[in-house]
This record gives C-alpha cells, structure tokens and sequence, in this order.
C-alpha cells in the first residue's frame, strides 16, 4: 500500500510538471518577448518617419481696413508645402526599407537568444534536479551504511577514528544535499523569471538534448547579427545617395489676397542655394563614415564569433569526452566495485571499511559525471547563442 500510494503521488507531480515545448509556447507571449515586439514596431515607425514630408501649411488672415473714402475687409489664403530631398524618394525609401530591415533582423536575433536562455536555463534546473534526486538517494543509503558502522564500533571492530570520519562523511553529505536543493531551487526560481505568463512548480526533464561530440557550425553569412550589420551598410550607402541629390528641400506656396477692391494671387518657389554651405558635404561624410564604421564592426564581429565559436567547439568535445568516460567506464566500474565490496562485507569476507571507500568513491564519480553534464549544457547552449544557431541543431532529443 505504502508503495501504490508513492506511485500515485510521483505520478501526480509529474502530470503538474511542464516540459520544454510548453514552457517555450507560454514565452512567445510573455510580456518580455511582447515588449520586445512592440519595441521593434516603435522603432520601425520612427524609421518611416526620414521617408515623409512636412505636412503642407494652410494660412489665413482677415483684417478690417476704413480709409476717408472707402471701408471694407481685407483678408488672405496661403497654402505651402516644403518638400524634404523631393528628388532623392526613391533613395529614401531604399534607405529606410534597409534600416526597418536592420532592426528586425536584431529583434529576431533577441528573441533567438531568449530562447535559447530558457532552454538553457531549463536543461540546467533539470540536471540540478537529477544530482538533488541523487544527492538525496546516496545520503539515504550512506545513513544507512554509518548505521551499520555505529554497530562494528560497538562490537570493537572498527576504531572511534573510523566512526568519527564516516559520521563527518555523512554530515558533509547532508550539507551537499541541502546546497544542491538550494542550487536546484535557484535555477527553477531563474528559468521562472524568464516566463512570467506560466506558472512553473516542476519540469518533467525527459526531454533533454542527447549530448553529442562534435557541433556543425553554420555559415557567418546567415547570423543573424551579420545580417543586420549587412542591412545597414545597404541603408548608409542609399541616405548617401539621398544627401548627394540635387537640392536637400524645396519650397513652394500658393497665396490669395483681397485687398478692398483689389485682388491679387502669388505663387512661389524656394530652391536652397547647397553649394554655398558646407551642410551638404558634412551629411555625405557622416554616412560614408557610417558605412565605413558598419564595415569594421561586421569585420570585427565575423572574427570574434569564429574563434568564439572554435573555442566552445573545441570545449564541449573536451566535455563530451570526459562525460563518456564517467558515464561508460569509471562511475559502471565503481558501481560494480562498491557491489562486489558489499557483498564480500555481507559474506564475511571483506571489510566494512573497504566496502565504505568504494561506496564514497562511487558517490563522487556519480555526483561528478552530473556535473560535467550540467557544464556540457551550460556551454552548449553559449556555443548556440555566439554561432546564432537554429534551436536544436545538431542534437536529438
């Protein structure tokens, strides 16, 4: 019965317990990533706002004229308009349909790395949940293990020395028991902060990417930050060709007038005179310096994501490497070691002090491979954000 009645509560705090696909459902609309959207709109809007022209101004007067002869009303209708690069339209719109191009180029980059930080944050919680779950069942056994040691001590077969050193063993286990339900806690509390629309009270965690060995990178050309600096050295090159047209603005108004018996229509054009100020030529400076900037900084960027890049690759091969090893060789061996010492301390045949080394021994390999594996996700994940790779890539789950 005790054991139909854990069954039935493991099986409820699963069915509460959320797993990755729904967790990352709930932050596409969270208020981050919804402020983040509607940021990106702001700033488009403002953008759009270089490729139109002042509003046209209509004016109007009314005046009451008396003179010795005559009286009557005077009054007068305008209508003007100043035009911003009128013959550079074309150019403008390039120009602002490069830069909105830009900015939505980095808000999809953001969301991307968002993403990614909670996958990150969940494959973390759930390898802490794991060396909890562990922590907690090696410190079950080991109490156990000093009980029986309590007993030899009693019986004179092992010194105090021993029973104190196994006592302070089991006391420091605790202590790493308690820091890993803290480290878990802590990593939920984080993964939490990035959903605020989701009520997150466990994680299921069978849906972990399979670590691999070696991640494929993907071409520079298609990160997503490259392309955004792409977009605006396109948008430089046209607000270029936009300060290198004719005339920067033009005027024109139209503008009625009665006077008393008089009547009198004007029309009016105003052309600046650019070649006698240096505006012109600093505008056309400032976005070949622009362009010229945007090429550095994609030169600079290019080389600190590949070596960046390299780097992480070169470190999770490390991981994997270690990871394996642990997992396929050292913790199987000191499983089987510690079986074997239990069963020749259960027959008489070994001592109880051996039979406790490989148990400690196995308990830190195990607790170590957990680790390892929690450091190959962490740096797994910062490889898939500096590389701008695609959620999943490379990996199974």
């Amino acid at each position: 019965m005790r054991y139909i009645l854990f069954f039935i509560l493991i099986m409820s705090i699963n069915l509460n317990a959320q797993n990755l696909a729904q967790i990352l459902e709930a932050l596409k609309v969270s208020n981050k990533a919804k402020a983040i959207l509607e940021k990106t709109k702001s700033k488009i809007t403002q953008n759009e706002l270089y490729a139109t022209n002042e509003a046209p101004t209509l004016g109007a007067t009314l005046s009451h004229a008396k003179e010795s002869v005559e009286k009557g009303s005077e009054y007068s209708l305008g209508f003007s308009q100043k035009l911003s690069h009128p013959f550079a339209a074309s150019q403008k719109e390039r120009g602002v349909a490069q830069f909105s191009k830009a900015i939505e180029q980095e808000t999809k980059h953001e969301l991307h790395l968002l993403t990614l930080d909670v996958a990150s944050k969940y494959h973390n919680s759930c390898v802490s949940k794991e060396i909890r779950d562990k922590a907690i069942l090696l410190f079950g056994e080991q109490s156990k293990r000093v009980a029986q040691i309590q007993k030899a001590y009693e019986l004179g077969e092992i010194s105090k020395k021993d029973l104190l050193f196994n006592k302070l063993d089991l006391a420091k286990l605790h202590q790493n028991v308690n820091n890993y339900k803290r480290t878990y806690l802590s990593a939920l509390a984080g993964l939490q902060e990035r959903v605020d629309t989701l009520v997150i009270n466990d994680i299921e965690c069978s849906d972990l990417f399979t670590p691999i060995r070696h991640v494929e990178l993907k071409p520079l050309s298609q990160h997503d930050e490259l392309k955004s600096i792409e977009y605006k050295m396109h948008a430089s090159k046209a607000f270029y060709e936009v300060q290198d047209s004719s005339f920067s603005s033009l005027g024109y108004e139209f503008l009625y007038e009665k006077e008393l018996n008089t009547q009198r229509y004007t029309a009016g054009l105003s052309i600046p005179l650019d070649t006698l100020s240096s505006q012109k030529e600093k505008l056309r400076a400032q976005q070949l310096f622009m362009s010229s900037s945007y090429a550095f900084e994609k030169a600079s960027l290019e080389s600190e994501i590949q070596n960046s890049s390299n780097a992480f690759v070169s470190k999770l091969e490390a991981l994997y490497d270690e990871l394996i090893l642990l997992k396929d060789e050292i913790v199987p061996l000191n499983e089987e070691l510690a079986n074997l010492s239990k069963k020749a301390f259960d027959e008489g045949e070994g001592n109880i002090m051996e039979y406790l080394d490989a148990t400690r021994s196995y308990s830190l390999n195990l607790l170590g491979m957990l680790e390892v594996k929690k450091t190959y996700y962490n740096e797994l994940f910062e490889l898939y954000k500096k590389a701008d790779l695609d959620f999943g890539e490379n990996n199974a789950q």
